[in-house]
């Protein structure tokens, strides 16, 4: 295959069982679409995938570990200068080392066709601990493009969800989606972002509360002086969704002291696994007569709150 010097275009998406691409890679000098999508047991690209400068379309990349030299680091995404495609799936996050350093020099932000981005961090074993502050490292230094549509995080282990400042630069943001967050135990202020229409929130083990912080409205409560208190948390979000959430007991209202609309626009709620969660907070349960509920969760069930019902 890598004898094809004149191939433009080469579709290996849903190859689930591929696990590493020849070294020779790079002799495909005119390759210009490259498609991974779907191998998930593709654990590293050779370096010579690193040298196909004129790749417009990579919607899959895989950051390598150990200290192998042949294989491509996180860094390297920032040498395709040319990418054009609207979707990527950056995996092994988790491997990353000098994690900071790597993620600057993969200059996500400068993708400026980037609309669906998903960020993946397994890895392929190591210290633990040590993987949960790179993953926040990690995390914190890749900044996409503030025109990002779409975001999935999957499988980050850090204690806090560190996104830095970025994830409010992204004013554009419909789609966010939390999945299998091992170690966090509350949300950032996600009630802040202008356009978000979906929020899915999965498996989030240590999570036990949900606050006020994740609508953003912490500041109109304490009120210091510097605090810009927002008029709308989440004024663009149609679906809410919170799947396997086994240890989430409490979702903390606002009383009726509240000036903030929230969730205006709301119209499904899905909560899927959080036996130990015993009611909703107030602002659901008020003046919503578009909002449908699906709630597979036993005290909710029990108390009635389940007002009607989504298949």
């Amino acid at each position: 295959m890598c004898n094809l010097c004149n191939l433009e275009t080469l579709h290996l998406e849903g190859c689930n069982s591929l696990e590493k691409l020849p070294k020779a890679m790079g002799k495909l000098i005119n390759l210009k679409h490259l498609y991974l999508n779907g191998c998930d047991d593709l654990r590293r690209l050779p370096k010579g995938v690193g040298r196909l400068r004129g790749l417009r379309i990579l919607d899959r990349f895989v950051c390598g570990g150990g200290d192998d030299k042949e294989i491509l680091e996180l860094g390297d995404l920032g040498s395709f200068e040319h990418l054009q495609g609207t979707t990527l799936s950056i995996a092994g996050l988790g491997n990353v080392k000098d994690a900071r350093e790597q993620a600057q020099i993969a200059q996500l932000e400068k993708m400026k066709h980037l609309l669906k981005l998903k960020l993946e961090f397994n890895s392929d074993g190591g210290q633990e601990r040590q993987q949960r502050i790179s993953d926040e490292e990690v995390l914190n230094a890749l900044r996409p493009h503030p025109d990002l549509k779409s975001l999935i995080v999957a499988g980050y282990e850090g204690s806090t969800l560190v996104f830095g400042n970025w994830i409010m630069s992204l004013q554009h943001l419909t789609h966010l989606t939390l999945w299998v967050f091992k170690y966090c135990e509350s949300l950032p202020p996600l009630g802040k972002l202008p356009y978000l229409e979906v929020l899915q929130i999965h498996d989030m083990p240590r999570v036990k509360k949900v606050g006020v912080e994740l609508l953003g409205i912490e500041e109109t409560q304490t009120s210091p002086a510097t605090a810009t208190p927002i008029a709308i948390a989440f004024p663009k979000l149609k679906q809410l969704m919170f799947d396997w959430m086994h240890n989430w007991e409490q979702w903390e209202g606002v009383g009726d002291d509240c000036q903030v609309t929230i969730m205006p626009c709301l119209s499904s709620l899905v909560i899927v696994g959080a036996d130990k969660l015993k009611q909703l907070p107030d602002f659901l349960l008020h003046n919503r007569p578009q909002l449908q509920f699906k709630l597979e969760a036993e005290h909710l069930a029990r108390r009635g709150k389940a007002v009607s019902s989504i298949g």
